[in-house]
């Protein structure tokens, strides 16, 4: 399950050392938690002290390895005076050399003079020490000794206790704002690469796969899936990474603070995990399929935004309405059991620490004895325990959401995995301008996970600057034929050569930037005329624009439009007839100025009057371009150099329109045909 989060997290380490500095400051943060946290010691203690001076108290652990030192300082070279007074008090338990037993505490006094001894410890004496009783005297015991020695009030260690704390945590809050800008800075990014990949993925995937797959479950991959992981491999993610710090760094301190307490109260962990591993699997079941619903809710919605004219035109909107309530209802059932599981994780976690949290009451008043634990350093334990709860709570709810992720990005994998048919070549040529030849040769294809040829053995060659009219029944091949030579698929057999040079040879981008197309279909987008016509040029000319829209005899019907070029016309053109839509994308491709032009059934949606003016201006622009026209209205091909009739994905007849006339063949019999649906 977790390899898919794994794979999310690879994307975040492209960002190494943005995101390890985000881990060092934020091991800085738990550890000035931590030391928050003991400064309440001291503050605790000394609230209700009664006596005039304040003194912390040594556990007897510390009494030991603070005799053990004194001694060692004691029989010293340099400290004979003291050895001799040490030896004639030996009788005596003078506390001037000997660390009194608890509950004695060790006063002003007796701590300015262990300091003293402290100081005149040689370098070579602590030799004599372990590495833990040199931490423990460095970082514990002389610093007690100091405060004692200051002889400070209760009121006044309150008081000094509540300032530190408060510029710890300060401190604390600027480093936790550097941690989270380096943290989720690298997981945003990390966010951005992964939807930088999907769109890769959408240039490559094959055509065939966006007809046969719903507009709608892939902006669900591409919208709502990216957009569902970006905060789990962000924001989650630097909170977790803090909330582990904080665990090791707060249960480190319990140990210091209790190690037997700790290890007591620890007892209550497995009614933590258990229900947690239950749960979990929860999640992820409920995740999937929330994922699925959502994504044919959207597969939905789409088509019936995208074809409400449709919709409304034969009555169906209850029908489709119902659609939607059926997903709708399901989807909500579904969205309402995951985030039931998410929260019911950390509200048992909050319970089972609930009852850590009483036990840990329960046994502290059995451990207190004010010496080895101080009344202060059980309230430490247990605002240390407190503290503790709420990071277990938000790693539990995160495990939740890293399951969710996985489901989720697995889906994301297997988008991004999906093959590419067309690909482009390690070594490319670079792009030159044609000179000399267009050819096909043995041709043959097949639709992927298809087993029907679609086209068959195709051979022709044409020079560069011929028009080209491509004819034949529907479903013949014609438009298949032209979607190879822009490289929307490969062939499956056979070569495309321009200038002998295989297509599959060149740069994708520099291949296809060579053609222009005007489909049967017309897309517009969302904007105003002169945007779609200069479409792709972000410098465009206004005067080129108004020439190109001149010669697709579009200029007439945009200048009555409201704002003219600046008009909107809508998601799809919507606001356009259906030859005026057309007429656009023909000034899109004039425009555009290709060494190629396709015409895939341009001239379809025109009425009789303006294609033959269309017809004018197109013997001006293609004159020594080449174009391939793919034309059921036979009338407007006939001045082609080449026809090539294509019937069930072979080529049956090919040449003039005269010498094709005079075969009698397929050609003439389309061409009878087209004359009787138009007289």
């Amino acid at each position: 399950m977790y390899k898919h989060f794994f794979w999310l997290f690879k994307h975040v380490l492209q960002y190494r050392s943005q995101f390890f500095l985000g881990l060092v400051f934020a091991f800085i943060v738990a550890i000035l938690n931590g030391i928050s946290l003991t400064l309440f010691i001291p503050l605790f203690d000394a609230l209700g002290d009664k006596d005039s001076e304040f003194v912390v108290q040594f556990s007897q652990t510390e009494r030991k390895i603070l005799q053990k030192v004194i001694y060692l300082s004691l029989t010293s070279s340099s400290n004979l005076i003291d050895l001799f007074n040490f030896s004639q008090n030996l009788d005596k338990k003078n506390y001037h050399y000997f660390v009194p037993e608890p509950p004695k505490k060790i006063d002003k006094e007796l701590s300015n003079k262990y300091l003293y001894y402290l100081n005149k410890l040689p370098n070579s004496k602590y030799d004599h020490l372990t590495q833990i009783e040199r931490l423990q005297l460095r970082y514990i015991i002389r610093p007690k000794l100091n405060i004692n020695a200051m002889g400070y009030s209760a009121l006044k260690i309150v008081v000094i206790s509540s300032i530190i704390i408060l510029i710890v945590y300060f401190v604390k809050l600027i480093f936790h704002l550097i941690s989270i800008r380096f943290i989720a800075g690298a997981g945003y990014k990390a966010v951005r690469d992964i939807r930088s990949k999907l769109y890769k993925k959408l240039r490559e995937l094959p055509l065939n796969y966006f007809y046969r797959e719903k507009t709608g479950y892939m902006m669900s991959r591409i919208v709502n899936d990216v957009e569902f992981i970006a905060p789990v491999i962000s924001s989650n993610l630097r909170d977790s990474i803090t909330n582990i710090f904080y665990l090791i760094t707060h249960l480190a301190l319990l140990v210091y603070l209790n190690y037997k307490l700790f290890f007591i109260s620890s007892l209550t962990v497995p009614l933590i995990l258990f229900p947690m591993i239950f749960i979990l699997k929860k999640i992820g079941k409920s995740s999937y399929r929330t994922q699925n619903l959502l994504a044919e809710l959207s597969s939905i919605l789409q088509e019936f935004l995208g074809g409400i004219k449709t919709i409304r035109s034969f009555a169906i909107e209850d029908k489709v309405l119902k659609q939607l309530k059926e997903k709708n209802q399901r989807f909500s059932w579904r969205s309402f059991k995951e985030i039931f599981y998410l929260r019911m994780g950390p509200n048992i976690i909050e319970m089972t620490s609930t009852i850590y949290t009483l036990a840990i009451i329960g046994l502290g008043v059995y451990y207190i004895d004010y010496t080895n634990f101080t009344g202060g350093e059980f309230f430490a334990f247990l605002l240390t325990t407190l503290f503790i709860i709420r990071p277990v709570i938000q790693l539990s709810s995160m495990l939740g959401k890293i399951k969710q992720a996985s489901i989720t990005s697995q889906r994301i994998l297997e988008f991004l995995e999906l093959p590419s048919d067309v690909k482009n070549p390690i070594k490319p040529y670079p792009k030159k301008a044609l000179k000399d030849t267009i050819e096909f040769q043995n041709v043959s294809f097949i639709y992927p996970e298809t087993t029907k040829k679609v086209l068959d053995n195709i051979s022709f060659r044409v020079k560069v600057g011929q028009t080209i009219a491509i004819v034949g029944e529907s479903g013949s091949g014609k438009s298949t034929l032209m979607d190879l030579l822009a490289r929307f698929f490969d062939p499956t057999e056979g070569r495309i050569l321009f200038d002998g040079i295989d297509i599959r040879e060149f740069d994708i981008h520099d291949h296809r930037s060579r053609i222009g197309i005007v489909q049967q279909e017309t897309f517009l987008f969302h904007g105003t005329i002169k945007d779609n016509i200069a479409y792709g040029s972000p410098n465009y000319s206004m005067k080129e624009i108004e020439k190109a829209a001149r010669l697709a005899y579009a200029h007439d019907f945009i200048m009555q439009l409201p704002e003219g070029y600046d008009t909107i016309i809508g998601e799809r053109g919507i606001n356009l007839s259906g030859g005026q839509r057309q007429r656009i994308a023909i000034a899109r491709a004039i425009y555009y100025n290709p060494e190629i032009l396709i015409f895939d059934e341009a001239t379809s949606a025109l009425d009789t009057k303006s294609e033959k003016l269309l017809q004018k201006a197109l013997q001006r622009l293609l004159a020594n371009r080449t174009t391939f026209i793919i034309a059921h209205r036979l009338s407007t091909i006939e001045k082609a150099h080449l026809i090539i009739v294509l019937n069930q994905g072979k080529i049956v007849e090919m040449g003039t329109h005269e010498s094709l006339l005079k075969k009698d063949g397929f050609y003439a019999k389309l061409q009878k045909i087209s004359r009787e649906v138009l007289s």
